[in-house]
This record gives C-alpha cells, structure tokens and sequence, in this order.
C-alpha cells in the first residue's frame, strides 16, 4: 500500500494529485499510515509531497493527525528543509492546541516569526501557532504582544507585517 503512495508522489505532480491521495486516505483511513510514513522518506520530493497531502488532510480529517502532534511538533522543530517545516507547521495549525503547552515549540514558533533565516510563509505560520497557543495560555498573550509591537516593520515583508497586525488587533479586542 505504501509503495502505490510512492509512485504516485515521485512522478510529476500537482495538486489535483494530492488531492487524488488524500481522497483515497479519506475513503480508506487505514492508509494514513502509509501516506505519514512516506512524510519522512529520505528523498526529499516525496517527503515533501507526503506532507503536502497530510497538511490538507489536517483540514478536512484532523482526528488522523490528533495523535501525531507532539512528533509533529517535534519534527517542524527539527526540520532543516523550509518547504517541509512550513507545511509541518501549517498542519499544527489546523490541529487543536495541547494541553498543557509545548513551551520548547512556542520558544519556536516566537524565535521562528522572528528568524529572517525562516521563510516569508513560515514566519507568519509561526505568529499564527503562537497566538494559537497563547490562547491557551492567556497570561502569555502579553509576551506575545510585547514580541509583535517590538518587531521593525520594515524588516518584514508586507506578508508578515499583514499577519502581525491582524494578530496585534485579535489580541487588542
């Protein structure tokens, strides 16, 4: 089973592909497993397209990842590859917030919207967890607040300074 994930994620493909495997994990839970094994295969295009498909499955089925979030939270953490850790943490994002908190992923996720090393989608997504998680953690918030204020807008992109400001409106509600 894992092997027909293989090939269909090594040959050239788009997003009616993915949309393609992820209709099939849909149809048949059990696949999932097969589908996240492949999230880690050491050739990175079918890692990265296996990530793909399991960030929208994180939308549509976010009870198959539930149980995966801790190694997730872990593995976005670890991820050199910028594409793969962007769609890692986009997952995260689709997935309700523990319980108690990962402190080592929000230090992340503040270090990361931060980081001009991190992507342009990367540093918003991390804006995005850690407002998710200070949500949690409400006597948090004021940190997150002091980290958005504090940022030089014109060190950021338009993208990024989008995502602050919406967040900086949320948290000032």
């Amino acid at each position: 089973m894992e092997e027909d994930f293989k090939k269909a994620l090594e040959s050239t493909l788009g997003r009616k592909y993915i949309d393609s495997i992820v209709e099939q994990v849909m149809d048949s839970p059990a696949r999932f497993d097969d589908l996240y094994a492949l999230t880690e295969h050491e050739e990175e295009k079918i890692a990265w397209r296996a990530t793909w498909a399991c960030e929208k499955l994180s939308i549509l089925a976010p009870s198959l990842l539930i149980s995966k979030r801790e190694e997730l939270m872990q593995r976005a953490m670890q991820c050199p590859h910028g594409g793969i850790r962007r769609l890692l943490l986009n997952t995260l994002l689709h997935l309700p917030v523990p319980k108690p908190i990962n402190v080592a992923f929000l230090d992340f996720c503040l270090n990361g919207m931060l980081s001009p090393a991190e992507t342009v989608a990367g540093q918003a997504v991390c804006m995005k967890l850690a407002y998710a998680i200070c949500l949690k953690e409400p006597e948090l918030m004021g940190e997150l607040e002091a980290y958005l204020e504090n940022m030089e807008p014109e060190y950021y992109t338009a993208a990024v300074q989008c995502a602050r400001n919406n967040i900086l409106k949320k948290i000032r509600k």
